[in-house]
């Protein structure tokens, strides 16, 4: 923050004619903290406006105005000049003059203008003893005094008061006190974090360029994107398996070219909290906007992703390097570790046999989605299409598939396929052992449903056709019925009466949509 000062404005009678001439009015700043003797000119053209330029001119030569910086617009034709307002050497907290000239001549001042001032500046307190004040209520031990301890003048709503400014900072925060010179008291106390939000660039796994929403503090950039109302933390897990340490990731020029993961985790988890917020109007996982943490570089060559419900975290492992890429490269992977998040606060399926696979079908369903919301249709990396999970594979090739299941392998050169009807769901053990009863196994059966439902086609196991209602109505349907109408237990056959209501609140009974919801079911065997 640079130094204001203090003008000892000394010409009342000019101040005077200031006040009564300006084309705009005098009145209190629209602030709770600078009142006082504050005054705000704003004095347009005319012998107003020039008596104050020269009024300005001869403080300058005082040093009674100090200039911060110097705009200029249109080649020249505007030029802006900022001073900071000075008090016998000592800055006026926040008070600032500035002068607009077009072609040359002044034709707008405004700024604050202090007329009463008349303090001793003598400090009755030492510095060390403003900070020890200054510190009160600082509990955290992060908390270090900044160097420089500036004497000022602050305009409070009882007078003027000459204060020592002292700041206390941590890494998120950074507490700014005034403390009485005189008294020793704290006169006033803000919180000044000196942080904004950036658009920076940077370069995923597969070398496109995606812009990146980040946070500067302190010279340095963070992949933090506080300009969504759910701020998201991109974090990294230094490949330790501890889900509750990581790391902020930072960047010095905003260009983010070092890490390919962070910027493609970073990026999609913002795509798809516009995708829910934009499409079905929910404000993040919990649609209360709770800051949505994505963690990256779990563990050693970890090959998964998931949502953890004790952090409420998404994390995302790097895979085999000698055949995946990075689990966050993959839109739909992060959209559907993020459903898991919303899951949890809602419907709450358990994750075991056909809830489970609900579970999962829904988060397939919902990724999916997301990618035809984001991204140009297509087949490829980084297209839309009704694969799941199919760009992390440096060998491209589908995953899971909503259109087609029973034509993906379970396990590459196995004999078992995905299930595409009720009648060849796995029926396993719900334990570990066994993907808990078949969740990754047969949540191809409600996702097949909704590809039926939405782009139409024909079930291969029971050669019933379907004709779509197009992707928007279905995930409509499909976001009603598996975050308003589904429980903990809920099952397939209960999915399919959830749904069939979900269609008819939506477009009423007796409608298309709601008819082809019970048709996909049937197609898929479950009635």
């Amino acid at each position: 923050m640079k130094k204001d000062t203090k003008v000892k404005l000394a010409l009342g009678a000019l101040i005077l004619m200031v006040f009564s001439f300006s084309v705009g009015s005098v009145g209190d700043r629209d602030t709770d903290h600078v009142l006082g003797q504050e005054r705000t000119v704003f004095a347009s053209r005319g012998e107003t406006a020039d008596a104050l330029s020269s009024f300005m001119d001869n403080e300058i030569a005082k040093g009674n105005l100090k200039l911060v910086t110097t705009a200029v617009e249109d080649m020249g034709a505007f030029v802006h000049e900022r001073y900071d307002v000075y008090y016998r050497g000592l800055q006026v907290w926040g008070a600032q003059l500035l002068r607009h000239r077009r072609n040359g001549e002044v034709y707008l001042i405004n700024g604050d203008l202090h007329t009463s001032i008349d303090l001793d500046i003598t400090p009755s307190v030492t510095e060390e003893q403003a900070s020890q004040m200054a510190a009160t209520g600082l509990t955290d031990p992060a908390y270090s005094l900044e160097k420089g301890r500036p004497l000022m003048i602050y305009p409070g709503s009882d007078g003027y008061h000459l204060v020592f400014r002292v700041t206390y900072a941590k890494f998120d925060s950074r507490i700014v006190s005034l403390v009485d010179a005189k008294t020793g008291e704290i006169v006033f106390r803000f919180e000044d974090i000196k942080t904004s939000s950036s658009i920076g660039k940077g370069t995923g796994i597969l070398g496109d360029t995606k812009k990146l929403s980040t946070e500067f503090q302190d010279n340095t950039y963070y992949a933090i994107d506080t300009m969504r109302p759910a701020q998201i933390t991109t974090v990294d897990s230094r490949h330790s398996n501890n889900t509750e340490r990581a790391y902020y990731i930072t960047d010095n020029d905003n260009n983010w070219t070092d890490d390919g993961t962070v910027v493609d985790g970073h990026a999609y988890l913002g795509w798809t909290y516009d995708y829910f917020y934009l499409v079905h109007g929910r404000k993040g996982m919990d649609d209360n906007n709770r800051e949505l943490v994505l963690a990256v570089h779990l563990g050693t060559n970890y090959e998964n992703a998931f949502f953890s419900p004790a952090t409420k975290w998404i994390y995302f492992g790097d895979g085999n390097p000698s055949t995946n890429y990075p689990y966050a490269t993959a839109l739909d992977i992060v959209a559907h570790e993020y459903t898991h998040g919303v899951t949890d606060a809602t419907s709450n399926l358990n994750y075991v046999t056909e809830s489970g696979a609900l579970n999962e079908a829904f988060s397939d369903i919902m990724a999916v989605s997301c990618e035809f919301f984001r991204q140009p249709e297509g087949s490829g990396y980084m297209k839309a299409e009704w694969w799941q999970g199919e760009d992390v594979e440096k060998d491209f090739q589908p995953g899971r598939s909503l259109a087609d299941p029973s034509s993906v392998r379970i396990w590459a050169g196995d004999k078992y396929f995905y299930p595409d009807h009720y009648s060849k769901r796995y029926i396993l053990p719900a334990d570990k052992d066994h993907d808990w009863g078949g969740v990754h196994l047969n949540c191809t059966i409600p996702s097949h449903w909704y590809y039926l439902l939405a782009h139409g086609g024909t079930n291969k196991t029971s050669g019933i056709s379907v004709t779509g209602i197009g992707l928007s109505k279905a995930e409509k349907i499909a976001y009603r019925t598996w975050v308003h109408y589904l429980h903990p237990t809920s099952n397939f056959k209960s999915a399919r009466t959830a749904s069939y209501q979900a269609a008819i609140a939506i477009y009423g009974a007796g409608s298309t949509e709601a008819q082809t919801v019970l048709q996909a079911w049937t197609a898929v065997g479950v009635r």
